[in-house]
């Protein structure tokens, strides 16, 4: 499976299944390890910045494995056949495991690629898009619409030769979704003065383990909507991505 096809995975039985989808995730169920406990009692609760360089191939798989989490985390019959520690922060829920789903059996979902004019009418709900982007960065005149079981979501994007990407996902909030984290990837900020999640990393498609440190994730709710941005490498600070965040109307 290439980059572009690991960015679109979505488990085929999602849409209708998830008895067959909990079923085949069993061999998942076990009892939290106390290494696993250890770790997530752990997690800090000030910034740790860590800076490495990502390869701009690998930065669109590891935004794309996030967002896979998330759908594949928001069915209730596979979060119950996993192992997991819940958290809430803002009303985001977070399920924290070591380990991610096995999608290796997965099919190839490609969105629909249109104006953002077009995709306001293509969703059932209203998104704002961000009015303060740093100098440098263009979006794409393209967004894309998808839909991989868990409803439709919109996805926008910046970029800036040289510099690699800004991903920002919109879908509407029905209160059910839960992202699938990893240990020690969280904290909470604030974002127009309300909580929200900024994640450390992203899940590795091969191992399943998470990893992707140079990737930042900004998570939080507005008006219905539940926003996910993403950047990586060192051009963007968390910082930036709450002034982009508090921009968005």
């Amino acid at each position: 499976m290439n980059s572009k096809q690991k960015f679109y995975a979505v488990e085929e039985e999602f849409g209708g299944a998830d008895a067959e989808m909990a079923h085949r995730m069993l061999s998942l169920k076990r009892d939290p390890s106390p290494a696993l406990m250890a770790r997530v009692r752990r997690i800090p609760t000030s910034s740790r910045r860590r800076v490495w360089h990502m390869p701009r191939w690998a930065w669109g798989v590891a935004a794309a494995v996030v967002l896979l989490a998330v759908l594949v985390a928001s069915s209730p019959s596979l979060r119950a056949a996993m192992v997991s520690l819940q958290e809430t922060i803002g009303n985001v829920y977070l399920t924290i495991t070591d380990r991610s789903p096995d999608t290796s059996d997965a099919t190839i979902v490609e969105p629909e690629l249109m104006s953002l004019q077009a995709s306001r009418n293509a969703v059932p709900f209203d998104f704002g898009i961000p009015q303060q982007v740093p100098d440098g960065w263009v979006m794409e005149e393209q967004v894309r619409v998808n839909d991989l079981g868990g409803g439709p979501y919109v996805q926008i994007e910046w970029t800036n030769p040289g510099h690699g990407n800004i991903s920002l996902s919109a879908r509407e909030d029905d209160g059910s979704a839960s992202r699938l984290v990893g240990p020690n990837s969280f904290r909470e900020v604030e974002v127009g003065g309300q909580p929200a999640v900024l994640l450390k990393g992203a899940w590795d498609h091969d191992s399943q383990e998470w990893m992707w440190l140079e990737v930042t994730t900004l998570i939080w709710k507005m008006d219905g909507v539940e926003y996910s941005l993403s950047a990586s490498g060192r051009d963007l600070s968390e910082a930036d991505l709450i002034t982009i965040a508090e921009s968005t109307r």
